[in-house]
């Protein structure tokens, strides 16, 4: 596995139409990992195999989609990640993830403050673009 550097984190972008494969969430020990098909950086290149882990945060915060409560704050995730759709780092050292569920068929967020960031891939290219004329 390769290791992303840092200074390209602010570009790193995930798109719902690449699959999650696999997800852990260990709140005891501060680990959050998540495997999934690809990742992108800047506007033009594509990460395969991606791993990106959040880990030693200093707080966590959970919200789902809870039947007939509608998106409420929780302890636990009901299950794992389906996909990815929203990833954003923001300047006061919140990370802010989102996607639907994979049982659970509903929506979760999770905001970690402070954590460290690892993503690893196993290769990356260059997006192949089609241009549109009308």
């Amino acid at each position: 596995m390769i290791r992303l550097n840092a200074k390209d984190f602010p570009t790193l972008t995930f798109s719902p139409d690449d699959a999650v494969l696999a997800m852990v969430l260990d709140q005891n020990a501060r680990r959050f990992v998540v495997g999934i098909e690809a990742a992108y950086i800047d506007p033009d290149v594509q990460l395969v195999g991606v791993r990106l882990e959040l880990s030693a945060w200093s707080n966590l915060t959970l919200t789902a989609e809870v039947e007939s409560q509608g998106h409420v704050t929780v302890d636990q995730l009901p299950s794992e990640l389906s996909e990815l759709c929203e990833f954003e780092m923001q300047p006061n050292g919140l990370i802010r993830v989102a996607g639907f569920l994979r049982q659970a068929h509903g929506w979760c967020e999770m905001t970690f403050q402070n954590p460290q960031m690892a993503v690893e891939y196993s290769m990356q290219q260059p997006l192949q673009r089609r241009e549109y004329t009308p």
